[in-house]
């Protein structure tokens, strides 16, 4: 005697059917993309790099030193800053760490100097973290990229397997239309 299904299970497989068709394309870019950042720096960090040399006058590096060395001791730090910047001509700001984790803000006209220090907020840091495979365990990648595969092989067999209708053409046509339009819509 045949199982029925009830009308709530049905309803269930339809979503399930037609917003995987319409994601199917948007699973298999994202694990794509996922193994590609895993592994940046083997593809030079999606870069190409031209390298242009050019002559310039000779000059005395004691000028920029002595400007470095003279808010160097206004910071109160003997190390030199990971970033120099100069913004607007008006302020000058010292980058000490990984993305300014200290920033020292000078503004010499004011006579003023902002010590700015970014804390991470775990447990989210440490979650962002596994997104970045320079900082994290080699097992944690691998074990990604397994997923990542095995993910675009379910959704590709799933595509192939299943009995396509009219309306599961139409919502693959679709999921591929709006994924090449959030696409060019990127760039």
């Amino acid at each position: 005697m045949p199982r029925l299904e009830s009308k709530t299970v049905r309803i269930m497989r339809k979503i399930h059917r037609w917003g995987g068709l319409l994601l199917a394309a948007f699973i298999i870019f994202y694990c794509i993309t996922g193994i590609l950042l895993n592994h940046r720096r083997y593809f030079g960090y999606f870069v190409s790099r031209e390298k242009t040399v050019y002559e310039v006058p000779v000059s005395d590096i004691g000028m920029m030193t002595s400007f470095i060395d003279y808010y160097k001791k206004q910071i109160g730090r003997a190390d030199d800053p990971t970033v120099i910047r100069i913004r607007g001509g008006r302020t000058v700001e010292f980058l000490y760490g990984s993305h300014g984790r200290t920033t020292y803000v000078i503004h010499p006209r004011e006579g003023v100097m902002e010590k700015i220090e970014k804390f991470p907020q775990q447990p989210l840091y440490l979650l962002n973290n596994l997104h970045k495979a320079f900082q994290t365990d080699t097992s944690w990648v691998i074990l990604t990229d397994i997923v990542s595969v095995f993910i675009i092989i379910a959704t590709i067999t799933g595509l192939v397997v299943l009995r396509y209708r009219l309306s599961d053409y139409i919502m693959v046509f679709g999921g591929v239309l709006i994924f090449l339009a959030g696409a060019f819509l990127w760039q």
